[in-house]
This record gives structure tokens, sequence and C-alpha cells, in this order.
């Protein structure tokens, strides 16, 4: 699917991609998502103002690297950026919470918080790329002399209490706004919606997806 020149893979689809491309499964990519949600759902009232946003982050984080690590690929923290860097590809994956938009192929989602320098850098070596997954070669590396030359995607989830869902994709930004947050993307892979709704009267819905996810009552 194409939008605006901007690739979109949607559903299945997105998966095929996302195991071709790096190695990794439907399942794998749902239960990250499993334990961002589990760390925004663990704080109480108790904790610090906006620490759920942060924990979830976090523990998104340390699920990805979990995931990826035994793949080859390394923690990395250039300039403040944690994320997880296949070294021989020169690629790079952050995890980052969206707008709304996120998960929606019509709309392109912003990051919801603004970024700093290594991520813009990454950007305008991403919006130099004409190719989305090939190894990065020494010519792109040249041109990159003010950036690390990694092509950075980014693991974007919208958390929807209203709609009890998690929204999320794996996308390749390629452009910034003035207030520093990401705005536009060259490719996105865009899953189904994992569902929150835990207790809902069984339907008879032989398909419906197990979802396990730690409730923990807040205080």
């Amino acid at each position: 699917m194409q939008q605006d020149q901007q690739s979109v893979f949607l559903g299945e689809e997105a998966y095929d991609v996302l195991n071709s491309e790096f190695g990794i499964s439907a399942q794998d990519v749902n239960d990250v998502v499993k334990q961002i949600y589990s760390g925004f759902n663990a704080v109480t009232a108790l904790h610090p103002k906006g620490f759920s946003g942060t924990n979830a982050w976090a523990q998104g984080t340390r699920a990805m690297r979990e995931l990826f690590i035994p793949l080859g690929w390394l923690p990395d923290d250039p300039s403040g950026q944690p994320r997880v860097a296949n070294r021989s590809r020169k690629m790079a994956i952050t995890v980052s919470s969206g707008d709304a938009y996120t998960g929606d192929p019509f709309h392109n989602p912003q990051t919801r918080n603004d970024k700093g320098a290594q991520t813009s850098n990454s950007v305008a070596f991403n919006s130099r790329q004409g190719r989305l997954f090939e190894v990065v070669t020494q010519a792109d590396r040249n041109a990159a002399a003010v950036t690390d030359g990694f092509a950075l995607w980014i693991f974007l989830y919208h958390i929807d209490l209203d709609n009890q869902e998690v929204r999320f994709e794996l996308s390749k930004p390629s452009e910034m706004s003035d207030a520093n947050k990401v705005v536009d993307w060259s490719a996105r892979m865009i899953f189904p919606a994992l569902s929150l709704r835990l207790n809902a009267d069984d339907t008879g819905d032989d398909d419906a997806p197990d979802i396990d996810i730690e409730v923990v009552p807040k205080m």
C-alpha cells in the first residue's frame, strides 16, 4: 500500500515484513506491547505524577532489547537515546509513545514528546536514504558524517484507555517538526491493536487472541 510515497504495511502483511526483515514474529511484538502496558498499569497513585508513561516506555525499551539481543543486536545509548542496534546492518530501533493517530493508516502519527539531537540527526540520515531495509553502504556512511550512520526505526505505541486498546507500529521516521517531534514516516508497519478488554463475555469466537496481562489495582 502506498500513501504519498510512503510505504504502509498493514496486518498480516506487516507481520510478514517484520519477520522477513527483522526476524521476529507477531507473538514477539505483541509481547513487547504487553510489557509496555504492564509497566503503565503497575503505577499507582503513590508514584510520582506522570510516571505511568515513563514506566511504560522504560519497560518497552527493556522488552525490545531482550527480544533483539539474542538475534545479535546490542543495547546502545548514543547521546542519551536508548535503543537496540544492529552494527552489521547499521540499523537501530528505539521505543517511543505516539499520539492518537498511532496505528491509523489514514493519518500520520507524531511522537508524543519532543526528541533530541540524536533523533534529529538520525531522521535527517533516514531522509537521505532511498532504501527501506538494505545494508547501509560506505557511501551512505560518508554522507552521514554528522551522524553515526544508523538508519533509525521507531517502535511507536499509544495506550488508548477510552477504547481499551494499545495501537502500535514499527516505522521509519523521515521528518521532524519545529517542535522537535517526528511528524512523517517513509515506511510504516502497522499491526492489529492489542485489546485490553480482559473480562469480556465469551462471544464464541475461537479466533479471538488470548490476552494475558497482569492487572495491578490502583491505590
